[in-house]
């Protein structure tokens, strides 16, 4: 977020209707301060003109440092709601990502990081760097990463095979209902893959959405939305027998 933005946020958390009673007790608060620290510098400065106008003007840079740092902290510590009508996942032991974006990786594993414990980074040669530092940071953290590298993006029954392998070799006590599979990254061929090597209802599926602006370019991702498969939803459809008329 630019410098601006963070000032404008700032100011609003400031001024904000919902904030007012806060905002006059912490303004009278401020008031007070302000005024003992004026008569402080009036006292060791003296009262020229020159002197009023620098700390006017400090008073000035002090405001605009407040508000955006307010700015900066709000967008820190902003907790995106949930999509409507969208389960977000439970906390599971293991990741199965699919690597191709940072942030959105990032936020994947941010969702899980309690009690993530094992993680498999599933990227491509292009994307190899971001899983790279993704898996020392984990790594850092005492949590098992490995990097699991496609050959081909574009051949999703690679990408299927490559995550059917992780299951089939998963550690000790690691259950296949303990990991989930985020099929956000790479190319569609590869999300493709990967949700066919989960259509046993003991593998979970998430994706990470993203708020986007009017130009459909990404801004920042959201939580992850858990995707719920059955077998009634994934199995044909029964045919109907067609009724007849006498």
């Amino acid at each position: 977020m630019r410098p601006q933005r963070f000032f404008s946020s700032g100011m609003q958390l400031l001024t904000a209707p919902q904030t007012l009673l806060t905002f006059l007790i912490g303004g009278i608060a401020l008031g007070v301060l302000g005024n003992a620290v004026y008569q402080v510098l009036t006292n060791w400065l003296g009262t020229t003109t020159i002197t009023m106008l620098g700390i006017i003007v400090g008073a000035g840079f002090v405001l605009v440092g407040v508000a955006a740092m307010l700015g900066h902290l709000a967008q820190r510590f902003h907790h995106d709601p949930p999509l409507a009508d969208k389960q977000e996942p439970r906390y599971r032991r293991g990741l199965i990502l699919l690597v191709s974006n940072a942030p959105t990786a990032q936020r994947a594993i941010a969702w899980h990081h309690e009690t993530l414990e094992w993680c498999w980074l599933v990227c491509s040669a292009q994307s190899l760097p971001i899983a790279t530092q993704l898996k020392d940071e984990l790594q850092a953290e005492g949590k098992q990463a490995t990097l699991v590298l496609l050959n081909d993006v574009y051949d999703l029954f690679e990408c299927r095979h490559k995550v059917e392998a992780i299951y089939q070799q998963l550690p000790t006590g690691l259950a296949p209902s303990d990991v989930i599979v985020d099929f956000t990254g790479m190319t569609a061929m590869a999300s493709v893959g990967s949700v066919l090597a989960c259509l046993d209802e003991q593998r979970a599926l998430q994706y990470t959405p993203a708020v986007f602006d009017e130009h459909l370019r990404a801004l920042r991702p959201l939580n992850p939305v858990e995707v719920v498969l059955t077998w009634g939803m994934v199995s044909p459809p029964q045919e109907v027998p067609a009724t007849t008329q006498a």
